[in-house]
């Protein structure tokens, strides 16, 4: 037996763990048994990560799967686990939280002979899209071809590489693009409005201007697992599109979806962005007032039905251009009575908490006006330099309910590794 030091985090913390590592020629049986202290909250379930570096996981095997045990009340139960395919020395897996804050929770992670467990969401390209699609459902829809316009729109506003549609659970609808109030609007999308580059300043959302725009380039990866389902693509933003165009930003970006079990009312899709410049050139990226992680909401949420709420208490009479750790829609859905969207931000993102920019009340006559964005260049520049890559994360709850505010805190506690303010 060979002793092995874990470190290890959860969504919710990061631990310090030990753990031991078994292997028998005979049988070819791996068995790992760690521990990890209890947050108090009595959930269930909760995940953590654990790096696993330097075990052999033998993928090869099909007849044989890892199992994750838990021990509960002297008896191991099993539990749901996946190794992150993108990085393989990490595990996920998801266990029950006890009411006694520091409590030692016991586990046993072993392969055994059993056929690898079936994926919660799949991924389908249809030639045009990859959906995430669970339980025959449509989730999330990334779009890598040009979207067609309305007849007689320019096809200027044309572009790729965002997500929509974007439902619910229960196919409540809560992304829109090219709405006739903004054509360049789509879904939930990332692009940077006041940049700097060579001297030149160029504009990647208002595609009106013809001075940049964002485009899908490949597909890195597609993975589909029983606890999550992630797509990894390569976007890049291009300078002077039709006329010389150039690349000058690559994005690489990671869209990784989670149904836990027992939950039935909503599920998380988390956001990963690496971006780095793509010439010898830096890229600035000027402070303003609207740029970076938006999400354009349903045409049926207005100022008549649709309640914002901020991590600050702030509403959208309020909130804009105030800091925030996450933003909080909740209105009428389109197939069913209740609709929700959370979207967070990440302790490790540039200037966080960022600045958002939300449509105050009355804005766009008050009609199909939710507008969200996470805003890091709101109050100052961001400046990416050759040879360097700058991360943001962000995290999306999409619901059929609301939440409460301490439930949202707690949710955002688990995603940031923060204690609950």
């Amino acid at each position: 037996m060979m002793r092995i030091s874990i470190l290890s985090c959860s969504l919710s913390l990061f631990l310090l763990i030990t753990g031991y590592y078994s292997y028998s020629q005979e049988n070819t049986t791996q068995t790992i048994y760690f521990n990890i202290p209890s947050k108090g909250t009595g959930m269930d379930p909760l995940i953590f990560q654990q790096t696993i570096e330097g075990i052999p996981l033998h993928e090869e095997d099909t007849a044989r799967s890892w199992q994750l045990y838990q021990e509960i009340d002297g008896e191991w139960v099993k539990r749901i686990s996946q190794v992150d395919k993108q990085h393989s020395a990490l595990l996920y897996g998801t266990f029950t939280d006890s009411n006694q804050k520091g409590e030692v929770l016991k586990f046993r992670w072993r392969q055994e002979e059993q056929p690898p467990a079936d994926p919660v969401i799949a991924l389908k390209d249809n030639g045009k899209e990859i959906i995430f699609e669970h339980s025959g459902n449509q989730l999330v829809t990334y779009r890598y071809q040009l979207m067609p316009l309305p007849e007689g729109v320019s096809q200027i506003y044309s572009r790729s590489g965002f997500i929509h549609p974007l439902t619910t659970l229960s196919g409540n609808l809560i992304s829109r693009v090219q709405p006739p109030d903004h054509y360049h609007h789509y879904g939930l999308w990332h692009p940077w409005t006041r940049t700097h580059y060579r001297g030149e300043e160029i504009d990647f959302w208002n595609l009106n201007k013809g001075e940049g725009t964002v485009a899908f380039q490949e597909v890195l990866a597609m993975n589909e697992g029983p606890l999550f389902t992630d797509l990894t693509v390569v976007q890049h933003h291009n300078v002077h599109p039709g006329r010389g165009e150039q690349t000058v930003l690559k994005e690489t970006l990671t869209y990784r979806m989670w149904i836990l079990p027992h939950t039935e009312d909503y599920y998380i899709l988390d956001v990963f962005y690496d971006m780095s410049p793509s010439t010898k050139f830096p890229l600035e990226i000027k402070e303003y007032r609207y740029q970076g992680f938006s999400l354009r909401g349903p045409e049926h949420w207005s100022d008549d039905n649709a309640t914002l709420l901020t991590s600050s208490g702030k509403n959208k009479s309020d909130g804009n251009a105030t800091r925030a750790r996450w933003m909080k829609v909740y209105g009428p859905g389109d197939q069913t009575e209740e609709s929700s969207v959370i979207m967070m931000t990440h302790p490790s993102n540039f200037n966080y908490p960022e600045l958002i920019r939300i449509w105050p009340t009355g804005s766009n006559q008050g009609k199909s006006n939710v507008f969200l964005n996470f805003n890091p260049a709101q109050d100052r520049d961001w400046l990416m330099i050759p040879g360097k890559t700058y991360s943001s994360k962000y995290r999306l709850i999409i619901g059929d309910r609301d939440f409460s505010v301490e439930e949202t805190e707690r949710l955002w506690s688990m995603y940031s590794g923060v204690s609950e303010k």
